[in-house]
């Protein structure tokens, strides 16, 4: 072996054991090495009430990787479950949420999993464009509104002392809305398409699943509309009752059941009051302020 070979093999084998001398100085040490699986849960705990969500997970985790049978891997999996949701890994957070509930069925705090798994997907709902522009979310797919809304009517039929039911039932009011506005704008599509029978349908499916909503009333409207326009007058005509009946303000102005029938809206009429003049008999004069 020449001397340049000599020294090109030793330079390698010199770079080599420099870099692994170097990727061992640098190597991040593991804090969790020497401890018990209460200390790393309550250091984890620590991070989660610090709003330390990226090392509460990487605890929590590591609690669960090396004590999976211990007495402090249930409740670090419903914490982990917790730092994804607020660390705004919603997908994260249902997996754990449904492994939990698979896994524990009977748990005390299993109606947490359920309740957290529903806020996921409550929260999955909210796009971009509603959280920054406004943009109203019930024009889009509302599938993972389905999902949430199912997850809350479970918490309400299944845990009904919960203390996480009051929260559930105002939420389910808000989902059945949202789900009515979107059945209600698919109708108004459809009918400017003047698909009427497929408008028709979507509007009944409406009434039937999402009454005493906000969209009740426009969808009668758009109900009686769409009969008249296929000429079905006797059906515009009853579905016009039963608006009348629910809405008073309006009114029958054409109820021939061989024309197509016709309703108004009443504007309610607001009194104007006057304002009240007191007279009095005393002169401006007195009222001009007088200095000594």
């Amino acid at each position: 072996m020449n001397l340049k070979t000599l020294f090109v093999c030793f330079s390698i084998a010199l770079t080599i054991n420099s870099c692994a001398y170097w990727a061992d100085m640098t190597r991040e040490l593991d804090p969790t090495k020497d401890l018990s699986s209460g200390q790393i849960y309550n250091e984890g705990k620590s991070f989660l009430n610090a709003g330390d969500f990226v090392n509460a997970i990487k605890y929590f985790e590591v609690l669960e990787s090396r004590y999976p049978f211990g007495i402090y891997a249930t409740q670090a999996m419903l914490d982990l479950a917790y730092a994804n949701y607020e660390f705004e890994k919603k997908d994260e957070a249902i997996v754990q949420c449904n492994r939990f509930i698979r896994l524990y069925p009977n748990h005390p705090n299993v109606d947490y999993a359920y309740y957290l798994r529903a806020l996921a997907n409550f929260e999955k709902s909210a796009t971009v464009f509603s959280r920054f522009f406004g943009a109203d979310t019930s024009r889009y797919d509302v599938t993972i509104l389905r999902e949430s809304f199912d997850d809350f009517s479970l918490i309400i039929n299944k845990f009904p002392n919960s203390k996480y039911v009051k929260d559930s039932r105002n939420r389910l009011l808000y989902l059945k809305n949202k789900m009515a506005s979107n059945e209600l704008y698919i109708a108004r599509y459809y009918r400017k398409r003047l698909a009427h029978v497929a408008a028709i349908e979507r509007v009944k499916f409406m009434l039937e699943n999402f009454e005493g909503t906000p969209s009740t009333e426009e969808g009668l409207v758009l109900l009686i509309d769409s009969y008249n326009d296929l000429g079905i007058f006797d059906l515009a005509y009853d579905s016009s009752r039963v608006l009348i009946k629910n809405y008073p303000n309006y009114k029958i102005t054409q109820s021939d059941v061989k024309k197509p029938i016709k309703i108004e809206k009443l504007i309610p009429v607001v009194e104007v009051k006057k304002p009240t003049v007191v007279e009095t008999n005393e002169s401006w004069y007195n009222f001009i302020p007088f200095f000594d």
